[in-house]
């Protein structure tokens, strides 16, 4: 059966989206014109500000991320209890986790492919014009290709490791099937995803030029095409991903946002943003999409509590120690721009009640953030795709091609990273030019969701997350190398509703160290 999608919704979410998906009447809801589709594809497809259960894990196993050692209370047990869960890789996560909204991932992105699928499957059967037809297929194919490389990430292993082990289902129509889907391979999941890429690109190229490019809230060619070099470097297809950073970089008039040109304010103003570049706003000139809740940053890790003075609020999670120190040189204006640091004072504090935690900085940065550097959720969005990225992706797909390249690329970025004057330039190779470029990629990614897969891809080493109770380090827990937590568990919840889909190996149980 065709486009039934009433039914599929309630096989499919756990989470309240969609009005389009869930119409009052029990008849379908069945469009008319591709300006509707356009439309749905707003409201039932896109990552938006106000969307939720899609980013929150992504910055919450990496080594970015560390537990503060301050005495903070625990007033209230269901933030901590969670977080140690998350922070721990515990193989039952999703089934111990108090509250199932904050880990609702696999539902959520599966209610988000729906929306992409019904836009596709509706196209042929609606009213316009073959252009505004050809913008919605360009938009349905590539949300519906970055849905799948976070769920083929988050729940297979890497590709780069073992593209034959399961990777997650594809769903590519929404009509309602006649058995449950078993889950296909990494392989053949990214074999989808390349395929909607270029699904998405033709489409594009299809459109007026003002059109392909257009910066907005919804996605365009560039992003597409970024998207694209960030999957060839994932399946080690350097000459793919060396073909599409240049398509961003050459193609587009974006530029790298020079950080000598914004100057921070030290006062703190309430109803005033926080003095923090933000990367999620369409007037940075390297902003290409901006995408998602930046509610999603303080779901599990931005937890906090009262201190031992039973009055001032300090956060349980922090920058990393190994983060902070990466940032060797005083002239890198990272340093104190995308490092951000954490105030504390009673909750809802005036300006003149917060005070600086010397050495302690917040695991977020660049998106909007208010005055108590709290982010901005609700109306903000969170992250983005931005030509950096371009940038370090070329530098890494070609190091052993075009080492003269290579450095071009990674001494431009960080000519427009370090105060002026400053001595940026790097002159590495082979290995150690790699090393290095990875290294910057960290430095220039950080707290943008993409540490977690970096992580997987370079060979899923063995680190450490302390654990601190009220001020007392109880240990740490270790994820070793190549172990099998850096691909989640299925929730089984999950696994209840489709009896043909089957468990990833588990790491056991973690003990303190």
């Amino acid at each position: 059966m065709k486009k039934i999608l009433f039914n599929m919704i309630l096989l499919t979410s756990l989470c309240a989206c969609s009005s389009f998906l869930e119409p009052n009447s029990p008849s379908e809801y069945v469009p008319e014109s591709v300006d509707a589709l356009n439309e749905m594809l707003l409201g039932d497809a896109y990552p938006l500000a106000t969307s939720s259960c899609l980013f929150n894990l992504h910055n919450a196993f990496d080594d970015d991320i560390e537990m503060s050692e301050d005495f903070i209370l625990q007033t209230s047990s269901y933030g901590i209890i969670g977080l140690q869960y998350i922070y721990s890789w515990d193989p039952q996560m999703f089934d111990l986790y108090p509250g199932q909204s904050a880990v609702l991932q696999w539902s959520t992105y599966y209610q988000h492919i729906l929306g992409t699928n019904a836009a596709l499957d509706y196209l042929d059967d609606v009213k316009g014009s073959i252009e505004d037809k050809a913008y919605v297929a360009a938009q349905a194919y590539a949300l519906r290709a970055f849905f799948y490389f976070n769920l083929v990430n988050l729940f297979g292993e890497p590709y780069n490791y073992n593209k034959d082990a399961d990777g997650v289902p594809l769903k590519l129509t929404s009509s309602l099937s006649s058995s449950s889907e078993k889950r296909e391979t990494v392989a053949k999941v990214y074999e989808q995803i390349v395929k909607d890429l270029n699904a998405a690109e033709e489409n594009f190229l299809a459109l007026s030029a003002d059109r392909q490019g257009k910066v907005g809230y919804r996605i365009n060619l560039p992003a597409v095409q970024l998207l694209h070099a960030r999957v060839c470097l994932y399946m080690e297809d350097m000459e793919g991903a060396a073909k599409y950073a240049k398509k961003v970089i050459d193609n587009w008039g974006y530029e790298l946002y020079d950080l000598t040109s914004f100057k921070k304010d030290t006062t703190i103003v309430v109803g005033k943003n926080a003095s923090y570049p933000s990367y999620v706003s369409l007037d940075n000139p390297e902003t290409i999409w901006v995408y998602g809740n930046a509610a999603d940053f303080n779901g599990i890790i931005g937890a906090q509590d009262k201190m031992e003075n039973g009055t001032t609020y300090a956060y349980f999670v922090n920058a990393s120690r190994d983060l902070i120190t990466c940032y060797e040189d005083e002239e890198d204006l990272r340093k104190t721009l995308y490092l951000v640091e954490e105030l504390r004072g009673p909750l809802g504090a005036k300006p003149e009640e917060l005070k600086f935690a010397e050495g302690h900085y917040l695991p977020w940065s660049k998106c909007v953030m208010q005055y108590n550097n709290k982010v901005k959720s609700g109306t903000e969005y969170g992250m983005s795709f931005r030509l950096s990225e371009a940038y370090l992706i070329l530098a890494e797909a070609v190091y052993a091609t075009d080492e003269v390249l290579a450095l071009k690329m990674i001494n431009e970025l960080r000519e427009k990273r370090y105060a002026e004057g400053a001595d940026y330039e790097v002159h590495y190779s082979g290995e150690s030019l790699l090393n290095f470029i990875r290294e910057e990629r960290r430095r220039e990614l950080c707290f943008e969701g993409q540490r977690w897969f970096d992580l997987r891809r370079y060979g899923m080493p063995s680190f450490e997350h302390r654990w601190v109770e009220y001020g007392d380090n109880l240990g740490s827990y270790v994820i070793e190398e190549k172990d099998a937590a850096y691909t989640l568990p299925i929730p089984t919840e999950v696994i209840n509703r489709n009896s043909a889909l089957n468990q990833n190996k588990l790491t056991t149980t973690k003990t303190l160290q």
